[in-house]
């Protein structure tokens, strides 16, 4: 995700899991750590937290506030089966009225 926010902002963030034949496949534990600009990370795990939603085998999502400016970063944990990982990072703008 390369697009710049602004404070206030939420972000959906999506997950699609495949096996090893490219086949949609769920792994077998699910954590989304969310990184603040400020530096406090929250994890999140699908099953343990309602903000982790499946919309389908192998398909994910998170809506997250973005609430201050700067960098904010994202780390999904899979467990195996089809273990994996993936991050990605969202720019918040400062706002330009408040």
């Amino acid at each position: 995700m390369s697009d710049a926010y602004i404070p206030g902002e939420v972000a959906r963030l999506t997950l699609a899991v495949s096996n090893i034949a490219g086949a949609a496949a769920d792994p077998g534990a699910l954590r989304l750590k969310i990184k603040t600009p400020a530096g406090a990370i929250t994890t999140y795990t699908y099953g343990g937290s309602a903000d982790v939603v499946k919309d389908a085998v192998g398909t994910y999502h998170a809506d997250i506030q973005l609430a201050t400016a700067g960098l904010w970063a994202w780390r999904w944990e899979l467990d195996a089966p089809n273990a994996g990982a993936a991050e990605g990072v969202a720019v918040v703008n400062k706002s330009r009225v408040i």
